[in-house]
């Protein structure tokens, strides 16, 4: 009785200790051995034991963890194991994914032009003096210059603007499992970079936090989420043909 009283104590302990595994949730960059042959960006969703893939030439595959360390890719007939920081992801087959963590913040310069200077006068602006009838000494006035005209503003622009690459990922509803479009940013207004009859639109605000909304062919989905200088993460929602449909979307700066 105390030998079954044991092993039934240590395989509760080694199942509380599995349940737990590391998210390695994000966007990664494919650096060897890449479909097509080029590097791209490829995409890992998780929600527990559960992973949705997209790999750099936009491809889907439902995936799992089948232990600790080790993910089994479906679609692709393929496992991977990835690393305990989970910073990369090496497949079976030689490819490997790095995770993207984006560009480093751009310097602050600080803005010094309400600094205290001395106050200096170039001899050459030094006004010349004449002397009157009584000898007293009189400087001549020093002929003030108009003010500037006021400058014109240039056309707002956003840290955001540029053209960008989405993938969007069904976690649940009968729609494609994942698909990637192009869109453009433009002063903050997101704007459908591709072709048919699709009518989006969206917006980006000052920090970052976007809302879009699309529609065509019978289908609408609403989306939000928040955009970094060259990343960007969210969810989306829809109603299709095949009923509602639901999940994430990642996207990636291009330029």
């Amino acid at each position: 009785m105390r030998l079954i009283t044991a092993v039934a104590l240590i395989a509760s302990a080694a199942t509380g200790a599995s349940a737990q595994v590391l998210n390695v949730s994000g966007q990664f960059r494919c650096v060897q051995g890449c479909a097509g042959g080029l590097p791209g960006p490829a995409f890992v969703t998780q929600n527990g034991w559960e992973i949705n893939l997209v790999n750099e030439v936009g491809q889907p595959s439902r995936a799992w963890i089948d232990y600790p360390g080790h993910i089994w890719a479906q679609n692709w007939n393929e496992g991977a194991v990835y690393s305990p920081d989970g910073m990369t992801i090496q497949f079976d087959r030689g490819t490997i994914w790095q995770r993207d963590l984006g560009e480093p913040p751009a310097a602050v310069i600080p803005d010094r032009s309400n600094s205290k200077r001395s106050a200096k006068i170039a001899p050459s602006k030094i006004a010349p003096s004449k002397i009157d009838k009584t000898n007293a000494r009189v400087s001549a006035p020093i002929p003030t210059r108009p003010a500037p005209a006021p400058a014109v503003p240039a056309a707002a622009a956003t840290a955001f603007d540029g053209r960008w690459s989405v993938v969007i990922m069904t976690q649940s509803g009968g729609c494609d499992r994942a698909y990637r479009y192009g869109v453009r940013i433009s002063n903050g207004d997101v704007i459908y970079d591709g072709g048919g009859p699709v009518d989006l639109q969206g917006h980006v605000n000052s920090n970052g936090v976007v809302r879009v909304s699309v529609s065509g062919a019978g289908q609408q989905a609403d989306g939000q989420g928040r955009l970094s200088r060259t990343l960007g993460t969210g969810t989306w929602h829809g109603q299709g043909s095949l009923g509602s449909c639901a999940g994430v979307w990642q996207a990636e700066r291009l330029g």
